[in-house]
């Protein structure tokens, strides 16, 4: 993730305060949730030959997430509508754990 996704993320689950070792930790477990929501609806709204392309993009990223993120962005019609969603959904889900 980038080092501006992770600030996102510290300041809207309130993480800012913690222990940065701490944070990382956090960051890194509510952006591992909130990439699978994300990949789930993007996945769904896939049809064949986009399914495809992402599969064999998956095969040459590897774990290059940013090439990942790039490809959905290219080719799911409202992807950073769907990230926004998911973040707002995840903050909902959490809101008695980071309050």
């Amino acid at each position: 993730m980038s080092e501006e996704f992770n600030k996102k993320i510290a300041a809207d689950f309130g993480l800012e305060n913690m222990d940065s070792r701490e944070q990382t930790l956090m960051i890194e477990k509510i952006g591992n949730l909130l990439f699978e929501s994300v990949m789930e609806r993007a996945i769904d709204a896939m049809d064949g030959p986009v399914m495809n392309d992402f599969e064999d993009t998956l095969v040459e990223a590897g774990n290059d997430y940013p090439k990942i993120i790039s490809f959905l962005k290219q080719r799911i019609p409202g992807f950073d509508v769907i990230v926004s969603e998911e973040m707002n959904r995840l903050k909902r889900a959490t809101s008695g754990i980071f309050a």
